[in-house]
C-alpha cells in the first residue's frame, strides 16, 4: 500500500511540475517581436535628437545632425546640418514616403523602388528609416536561442518589399530588446548588420540603446548612430506628420 501511495505521489509531483512549465511556456516569435516591438516604440509619441556619422572604407567620414518625431507609425526627420540641412523626411508607413526639398521648396514622393537607397550616404536606406514594426511586415521563427537570447529568422510577408530576402534579430530574454539586426540577400548572403549598444535612461525617463552602428558586411563602410537626447510622450499632433505639413518646410 505504502509502495501505491509512493508510485501515485511521484507521479502527481511531475503532473503538477509539467502544468507548472507550461503556464509559462516561452513566447512565440510573434510575442517576441510584439515585445520587442514596444521596447521601440511603445509610446504615445517620441523625438529622438541624433548625431551621425558616415564612415567611408578609406577611413574618410562625413557627420550629421538631424531630429526623428514618431508617432505611431508615422515618422518624421529633419536633417540639421551638412549639405541636406534642411531637407525633412516624411515616412507615412513602409511605402509611403515623401522628402521635401529646401533647395526647390517643393514635396515629392519617393518612388517604391527607391525605398532601397542610401538614406544621404549612409548604410540605412529610407526603407530602413521608415521601418517602426517588425511584428507587423515579418513572419518569424526562433532559430537558436541561449540563456540571454533568442535568435529569429523573420521573413518579410507576402506582398512586403523589402531589400532584403530576410533578417536575423538577436532579442534579449529580459526586456525583450534588440541588439542585433543581419540581413540576408537573395543568395541567402549577410551583407549588412546594425549592432545596438549601450542602453541608457535618458533624462526624460526614457530607456533606449544610445550607439546604433550600422555597418556593410562586404566594404566595411559604416554608419555609426548616437543618440544625444531621447524624449516621449510630448502630445504631438497628427497634423504634424502630414504632407501638407512637409510643405509648408516646417
Amino acid at each position: 500500500m505504502r509502495s501505491c501511495r509512493a508510485i501515485f505521489s511521484s507521479v502527481l509531483f511531475m503532473l503538477l511540475i509539467l502544468l507548472s512549465s507550461g503556464a509559462s511556456a516561452a513566447p512565440s516569435p510573434l510575442e517576441i517581436m510584439q515585445k520587442m516591438d514596444l521596447t521601440i516604440s511603445g509610446f504615445d509619441d517620441q523625438r529622438m535628437d541624433v548625431d551621425m556619422k558616415v564612415i567611408d572604407t578609406n577611413g574618410s567620414s562625413k557627420s550629421y545632425t538631424y531630429q526623428v518625431y514618431q508617432k505611431g507609425e508615422s515618422r518624421l526627420v529633419k536633417m540639421q546640418s551638412g549639405e541636406v540641412k534642411g531637407m525633412t523626411i516624411l515616412s507615412m508607413s513602409a511605402d509611403r514616403v515623401y522628402v521635401y526639398l529646401p533647395g526647390f521648396k517643393r514635396v515629392r514622393r519617393v518612388a517604391a523602388s527607391n525605398l532601397n537607397q542610401a538614406f544621404v550616404g549612409s548604410d540605412f536606406t529610407q526603407d530602413d528609416m521608415a521601418t517602426t514594426e517588425w511584428a507587423k511586415n515579418h513572419d518569424g521563427i526562433i532559430v537558436n536561442e541561449d540563456a540571454g537570447f533568442w535568435y529569429l529568422r523573420c521573413n518579410p510577408k507576402p506582398g512586403e518589399k523589402t531589400g532584403y530576402k530576410y533578417a536575423e534579430l538577436k532579442v534579449d530574454k529580459k526586456e525583450f530588446r534588440q541588439w542585433e539586426v543581419k540581413y540576408f540577400n537573395d543568395r541567402n548572403e549577410l551583407y549588412k548588420a546594425m549592432e545596438m549598444a549601450e542602453v541608457h535612461t535618458f533624462p526624460s525617463g526614457a530607456v533606449r540603446h544610445r550607439r546604433v552602428t550600422m555597418r556593410d558586411v562586404l566594404t566595411s563602410h559604416r554608419t555609426e548612430l548616437f543618440i544625444r537626447e531621447f524624449v516621449v510622450n510630448s502630445g504631438y499632433k497628427d497634423s504634424m506628420f502630414t504632407v501638407r505639413q512637409l510643405q509648408w518646410g516646417k
